[in-house]
């Protein structure tokens, strides 16, 4: 049962991440990078103390190995958010979209060597249908994109970032012992709020004047929808369904899930915005359903923490 729950986890945050992109595209043109994951983060971390003040959550730090979560907090928002914004302004899409979908193949590797986690045949074939099914789609949907985008600093910033985010999984499966999914997404946004926001103060503060470092009031409404979405469901309830789905999940069947986030960004464009779905992404979109389901077919070696 708590497999099953995981799973459902799984699918929860990726169906929140699909939609994200549309809407993090939609509010960049209205707020500076730094500004917008700093007022994301700020409206999640001040969300899960009203949650923690009304009892809703339980929080308890004490006699804990802090330096594991603050560890995994440098890793995930903090490494992962900086690396991926500077990354995607310096890649053309389709390269952002490979790199960042070896994600799951990468955190089995990683499991395997940190965590002892052994992957089955199977589960390693999931993973590797699932990777080819984002190239699939990411390469003919961004086959437009000029490669003339794509600098070396791009190139290492987008594999920086999807290291943070293998290495955030690794850290969060083990910290998943001694701390609950709410401990650790409370601290991961307050790690983000503070962080991002003194980014962007210094930023602000470093661009005195000029757009958008100093916004009107009607900017600021318009950018309200965005921010209330990033920060309420793809920063606190997305990372909550993550810190969940490694609880009960291997590090690599919860990584895998984050390929689904392709097939739902790609539906999202197709029912809102009106794009094209060509045969090649229908493969892919298969490829990578049918990966994740194989991925997390089998329970063997899956060992779920209990009291969290």
């Amino acid at each position: 049962m708590s497999r099953t729950r995981g799973i459902l986890a799984g699918i929860g945050y990726a169906t929140i991440f699909g939609f994200s992109f549309l809407v993090t595209k939609t509010t960049l043109g209205l707020l500076s990078p730094l500004q917008l994951l700093a007022a994301r983060f700020m409206l999640a971390a001040l969300a899960m103390s009203v949650l923690a003040g009304l009892g809703m959550i339980r929080l308890s730090y004490r006699g804990k190995n802090l330096w594991l979560l603050g560890l995994m907090c440098l890793f995930q928002p903090v490494a992962y958010f900086l690396f991926e914004t500077y990354g995607v302004a310096n890649a053309a899409t389709s390269v952002a979209g490979i790199i960042l979908g070896a994600l799951p193949a990468c955190v089995a590797l990683m499991g395997a060597l940190v965590l002892h986690e052994r992957t089955t045949r199977m589960q390693s074939i999931g993973l590797a249908l699932s990777v080819l099914g984002v190239v699939l789609v990411v390469t003919w949907k961004s086959q437009g994109d000029a490669m003339g985008e794509t600098r070396p600093i791009g190139v290492l910033l987008l594999t920086a970032s999807m290291l943070s985010a293998v290495l955030f999984n690794i850290a969060s499966r083990k910290a998943a012992a001694a701390f609950s999914p709410a401990e650790r997404t409370f601290a991961m946004m307050w790690s983000g709020a503070l962080s991002f926001g003194a980014a962007a103060l210094i930023e602000s503060l470093g661009t005195s004047g000029s757009a958008p470092a100093h916004m009107s009031a009607g900017m600021l409404m318009a950018a309200l929808p965005g921010v209330l979405y990033l920060g309420l469901l793809s920063s606190v309830v997305a990372f909550f369904l993550i810190n969940y789905s490694l609880t009960h999940l291997k590090a690599s069947q919860s990584a895998v899930f984050a390929n689904m986030t392709t097939v739902i960004t790609v539906a999202a464009g197709v029912v809102l915005r009106g794009e094209q779905f060509e045969p090649v992404q229908a493969l892919g979109t298969v490829l990578i359903i049918g990966g994740i389901g194989i991925a997390n077919s089998s329970g063997a070696g899956v060992s779920a923490s209990s009291g969290n």
